[in-house]
């Protein structure tokens, strides 16, 4: 008699199958595609954060108005090195008011109660905060 030693090939085909169904479980746990977007949306936060202070230095600078804010005008004047692809600048027609946005990605991202629709980081100058507003159409310079 033989005495052979070693694993049949039933028994490597069973384990590579146990550990092929623990690793999907795994990734589905995980969900690397929404840690991605969290990722990209804590980017686009900051993104508005930096917009939002060289909007309030602009601002101070200006006599108390925001008229001429662009941009290129923030990164012209200095107070950007440059203006983030993602974020989005709208400014009041007469000057009084402002506001920095980016879309969000990210399913942890909810809407406020009673809003629907795209989700969008925005910084409004109208009450200085930052928040996640979910609406239909893009934000105006009062993030509503």
């Amino acid at each position: 008699m033989r005495n052979i030693k070693g694993f049949t090939l039933i028994e490597l085909l069973v384990v590579i199958t146990i550990l092929g169904i623990l690793a999907a479980v795994v990734m589905v746990a995980i969900n690397p595609g929404e840690r991605i977007n969290e990722a990209n949306d804590s980017g686009a936060k900051n993104d508005v954060g930096q917009v939002a202070t060289a909007l309030e230095s602009y601002f101070t600078a200006n006599n108390g108005i925001y008229t001429g804010a662009s941009d290129t005008e923030l990164v012209d004047k200095g107070y950007l090195k440059r203006f983030p692809a993602t974020t989005t600048l709208t400014v009041a027609a007469d000057g009084s008011s402002a506001a920095a946005y980016a879309s969000l990605a990210s399913a942890s991202a909810s809407c406020p109660v009673g809003q629907t629709g795209t989700k969008y980081w925005c910084y409004t100058s109208v009450d200085g905060q930052s928040g996640i507003l979910c609406s239909a159409a893009t934000p105006s310079t009062a993030c509503n």
